[in-house]
């Protein structure tokens, strides 16, 4: 299990939820507690470990949102954008993360093993839980499911033992492992019922077993156990707020008013005061539907049944054997009244069953369907309760046909294990066909969790592939894996500029094409169907079956679409085939203040009708044709590219980028404002870019400004002219004389300013 995990890890990218819980841990433990997550903060903690001391890992303290409660921004900027080694940290805080898979597999082996007195049972059900697909998935994430499920099952072991042999250390110990479990998750708190009904069968199984070593006639309150109840009574709750508070620091704290739940503790100065205020706000945000998929369905408040599927779909068969296998001989026993001694006692199947199928029960209830994870603490209960079942009726020798089932479900299992390495977040059974189809039936955390992105350069690099369109469901930054891409919609949707839309859902432009499994079925897009086209085709290759990759060849000759005020998806799929090509390069502008053009043609327009262009950009339309369509929401047209400008004032240069300045005129002039025309020549990379035209007096004190960019950069490709309308206005009536009008370009996100080939960062155009 820990080679498995260990060097599977390395393989896989950041998931989802891993950086948050990351720097949220390393926050805590470096003194600044204040990021909330919506978990306790023991795992994060556990997790953050190694990287408390590491001088080499930076917190993005000098950010303004440090100071805030959200996790969200500290977590990009401490992952992404400060510096950090993205692997090193990922590394160390996924490697508590395999040493808790570790306890869990030992824990069962050791439960199974107590329960049987048999060590083949033990190692079956170690096994079982070492090699689960499922469980190694969790258990090289720096996440919270694989702690809640070691630590369920520890402190159920723990709370077994002492109602199975009472003493205040036992009482103590479990109590211990419960508030560490409480320290996890917060549906932690779904095992508070869950144990006390298993405390129950217990202590009526003490009762029971008392009453049969009296004399008749002894009285029901002498043979009740009043002792191993002190125990629970005393000794059980007080160790469990003790260890939980530990945690914390023994923190005494205020929480905060108007809270969303149980309004009267508002204000109110508690210890735990953190905890209890986090799982207050989850409390209400769990009122929130989420977005999920299951078998071609979408739903925001999810299906009863989302996880009985998940659980015959992604549970391997030789483990669905076992638990077949172990539920037949429970009803067995029960048929037979537990007359048989291999069968076993009402604790010990209470121990196992009731938190088993209480948590997954609670699961049937939630609209939060995500992923086997959330169920994934019942498995290792199932696990043993199906390998101590499996030696039923053979306390004293082992059947040769049961000793031939096990070693063949076992061996079964290895080979799964080995065979879906790396990959085990995808994993699906035959039932599902196989791995490679689970995204059919499940996506999210199912299959997809943005862990594959590290996988995409390499098979760029190997493929001849420059770029790629990618839409990506994930955290990671494709950035910093050297990754070219062009954005399309993703989640979260950070790849894509929405106001320059490049795809067209009928028709998708040409190149090749890499789009995550949850993204491909349109879970959280509100047209669920935008990649619907590509779920009709065949990929050229899958990477950890979670990214797809579809290679789109060209069919027709290159035209442009400029757009005013209309998306490409937007236009209608009948409207879009007399493009009579799918590579189309769109620009996006708009009309009342710029006109992106093209070199050469063909040329096609799509404008809302709303959006009528600027008398200044009248003359640059002379060539237009007509339309070819008209809707309430658009109007096509076709018209031939104008000449382009000859010659060049000035060429502004940032990095890669090269853009130069053809013309510039002032066109308008009154006592109100000045309007001035520039036009501009990508002759260079698009990079992020925006127009200042400054007017000035006599002594460079600045009268007025315009400060913009009528298109999306995203669209402006090399050979194409923009010309934009500037009007400034004046706080005056009168304009002075003489007026001096500057022009230059700056990136918004640095405001570091382009500079002119002889260093300048403006350019004078009329004084």
């Amino acid at each position: 299990m820990f080679g498995l995990a260990l060097t599977s890890m390395a393989q896989k990218a950041p998931t989802f939820d891993e950086q948050g819980f990351i720097v949220r841990g390393l926050a805590y433990l470096r003194g600044h507690p204040q990021i909330r997550v919506g978990h306790p903060l023991g795992l994060n903690a556990l997790n953050a470990a190694f990287l408390a001391s590491d001088q080499s890992v930076s917190l993005p303290v000098d950010d303004p949102s440090w100071a805030g409660t959200s996790f969200h921004r500290p977590a990009e900027l401490f992952m992404w954008e400060i510096g950090n080694d993205v692997q090193h940290i990922i590394f160390l805080a996924r490697l508590p993360s395999i040493w808790l898979g570790l306890l869990l597999a030992a824990l069962a082996g050791r439960w199974a093993w107590s329960l049987s007195q048999q060590r083949w049972v033990g190692l079956l059900a170690l096994l079982f839980v070492a090699l689960d697909p499922n469980i190694l998935a969790h258990a090289r994430l720096a996440t919270t499911d694989l702690g809640l499920a070691a630590f369920a099952l520890l402190a159920g072991y723990t709370l077994w033992r002492f109602l199975r042999y009472p003493s205040w250390r036992w009482a103590i110990l479990a109590g211990i492992a419960f508030g560490l479990l409480q320290n996890t998750k917060f549906t932690a708190m779904l095992f508070v019922p869950l144990f006390a009904l298993v405390i129950l069968v217990g202590l009526v199984q003490q009762w029971m077993n008392s009453r049969r070593k009296q004399a008749a006639g002894a009285s029901l309150l002498g043979a009740f156990p009043w002792r191993p109840t002190l125990m629970l009574l005393v000794a059980y709750p007080l160790a469990a707020l003790l260890t939980l508070w530990a945690a914390y620091g023994f923190e005494i704290g205020t929480l905060p008013q108007d809270l969303p739940m149980l309004a009267a503790l508002s204000g109110k100065t508690l210890p735990l005061a953190h905890h209890l205020e986090q799982a207050l706000d989850i409390g209400g945000r769990l009122r929130v539907g989420t977005p999920s998929f299951l078998l071609g369905q979408y739903s925001d408040r999810g299906w009863w049944y989302y996880f009985p599927v998940a659980f015959l779909l992604k549970t391997p068969l030789p483990t669905l054997i076992l638990l077949a296998w172990g539920g037949i001989a429970f009803l067995i026993c029960l048929f037979r009244r537990w007359r048989s001694s291999a069968c076993l006692s009402p604790l010990d199947a209470a121990a196992l069953l009731l938190p088993a199928l209480g948590f997954f029960a609670f699961a049937l209830t939630t609209d939060i369907n995500l992923g086997y994870r959330h169920i994934l603490p019942a498995l290792p209960f199932l696990l043993i309760f199906a390998a101590t079942f499996m030696a039923s009726g053979t306390r004293q020798k082992l059947p040769a046909r049961r000793f031939l089932a096990a070693i063949i479900l076992s061996l079964w299992l290895a080979v799964v294990a080995l065979v879906t390495y790396p990959n085990y977040l995808a994993y699906f059974n035959i039932l599902a066909g196989g791995s490679d189809n689970g995204w059919r039936s499940l996506v999210d955390s199912n299959l997809d969790w943005g862990q594959d992105l590290d996988d995409l350069p390499g098979w760029m690099a190997e493929n001849g592939q420059d770029e790629v369109w990618l839409s990506y469901f994930g955290e990671a930054r494709p950035e910093y894996y050297g990754i070219s891409y062009r954005g399309l919609d993703s989640f979260p949707p950070r790849l894509m500029n929405p106001q320059a839309r490049p795809y067209a859902p009928s028709s998708p432009a040409p190149g090749v094409y890499a789009i995550s499994a949850t993204n491909l079925q349109g879970v959280h897009f509100t047209n669920h169907d935008q990649f619907a086209w590509f779920r009709e085709q065949q990929p050229v290759d899958k990477l950890g079956y979670s990214i797809f990759l579809y290679r789109v060849p060209a069919a027709g000759e290159p035209a442009a679409l400029l757009l005013s005020g209309v998306q490409v998806d937007e236009l209608d799929e009948e409207h879009y085939a007399l493009l009579e090509t799918n590579d189309v390069t769109p620009r996006w502008f708009d009309l009342s203040q710029s006109l992106l053009l093209p070199p050469a043609g063909p040329v096609w327009m799509a404008q809302n009708p709303e959006q009528a262009p600027h008398q200044a950009l009248v003359p640059y339309l002379a060539e237009h044709v007509e339309n070819v369509a008209v809707t309430a929401d658009y109007e096509l047209a076709r018209f031939d590219a104008p000449a382009a400008s000859p010659g060049s004032m000035a060429e502004f240069r940032s990095g890669p980028g090269r853009v130069q300045l053809q013309q510039a005129q002032v066109v308008v002039e009154d006592q109100a404002k000045l309007t001035v025309v520039t036009r501009w020549k990508q002759v260079g990379e698009a990079q992020p870019l925006k127009i200042f035209v400054h007017a000035l007096d006599a002594d460079g004190r600045l009268l007025a400004q315009w400060d913009g960019l009528g298109a999306n950069w995203q669209g402006w490709r090399t050979g194409d002219t923009l010309v934009q309308v500037h009007t400034l206005p004046w706080p005056d009536d009168a304009l002075p004389e003489p007026v001096l009008i500057t022009t230059g370009l700056y990136n918004p996100q640095s405001g570091e300013r382009w500079l002119t080939e002889e260093g300048l960062d403006h350019v004078q155009l009329r004084e």
